[in-house]
């Protein structure tokens, strides 16, 4: 156990001088800044590390900032393959996308997905393309809480659990829910539904009540997704960052700024997060790890 923590804090200091020395080195001119939102987006925490496939609104609104900032970039490229997120997550994202448009231009590319909440921050951009077999859209609200009781009682497992506030344990996965309970989740979930039609209407320009008619949680293949006005145009990633580079008043070749690697801390970060998940899961094997309601995802 100790020798395993020895070993990831020598890799994280390694890491962390190399990303200090080499962090720099790094296109000089005038670019497309290129922003990945890769996997489950999430607020901070997990879907950050290295063991996690996802990514965390607090590092896309920090690479967000620092491409406004950065006299180099002259538009930003969002490269999006996500199947969502949770609401609070995609709306940190989507504040911080429209800022960056008062100062310069930001394209979407999707690859495979840019569906529900993922298609929420694409939706806010001025430019959105995607291939014609992307899937696209998935605009809905979704909790999944599931019902363990039954599989507790075969294998004789119970629990005690003790809770001052009548709905402190709202989502529990030992008990089945309660109709007062569920009554609750659905008032939560009309709330980020609502905002999220709202959210795409006012990024895309659209009716609200068109965007509600297409608020199923279905997706569409690109070319679909282009005769719906989900997206405005069917290209791939390299078409994009061209679209991107005229759009900012690049001539010529359109050469990408990597903000993931802009930062001398930005690796050392991951593998902080990375110990961070580590240490969580450690600490939930020893039985110290609590969970209280499953969170509401787009």
């Amino acid at each position: 156990m100790i020798l395993v923590l020895l070993m990831i804090t020598f890799f994280c200091g390694t890491c962390f001088v190399l990303s200090v020395f080499l962090g720099g080195r790094s296109f000089k001119g005038d670019g497309v800044a290129l922003i990945e939102v890769q996997g489950v987006l999430t607020s901070s925490g997990g879907g950050t590390g290295m063991f996690e496939y996802g990514c965390s609104a607090d590092m896309l609104v920090e690479q967000l900032h620092r491409a406004r900032k950065d006299d180099r970039v002259k538009a930003v490229l969002l490269r999006i393959d996500s199947p969502g997120g949770t609401p609070a997550a995609a709306e940190e994202v989507y504040t911080e996308i429209r800022r960056t448009m008062e100062e310069k231009p930001v394209v979407v590319s999707i690859g495979d997905m840019g569906a529900s909440a993922a298609y929420f921050i694409a939706s806010a951009t001025d430019y959105i393309m995607a291939s014609p077999d992307s899937d696209v859209g998935s605009i809905g609200v979704i909790v999944q809480i599931p019902n363990l009781e039954e599989l507790n009682r075969k294998i004789g497992l119970d629990y005690t659990i003790i809770t001052e506030g009548e709905y402190k344990d709202i989502g529990s996965p030992y008990r089945p829910v309660t109709p007062q309970e569920h009554a609750i989740i659905e008032g939560q979930m009309k709330v980020a539904y609502d905002n999220l039609i709202k959210g795409i209407a006012e990024g895309r320009e659209m009716e609200e009540a068109r965007i509600r008619e297409l608020a199923t949680g279905q997706t569409w293949p690109g070319v679909q997704a282009l005769e719906l006005g989900l997206i405005d145009e069917l290209g791939n990633y390299r078409d994009a960052a061209e679209t991107a580079g005229r759009m900012g008043g690049i001539e010529g070749d359109v050469y990408l700024i990597d903000m993931s690697s802009g930062s001398p801390f930005s690796l050392f970060s991951e593998l902080v997060s990375a110990m961070k998940e580590i240490a969580n899961s450690m600490e939930m094997l020893r039985g110290g790890g609590t969970t209280e309601t499953t969170p509401i995802k787009r």
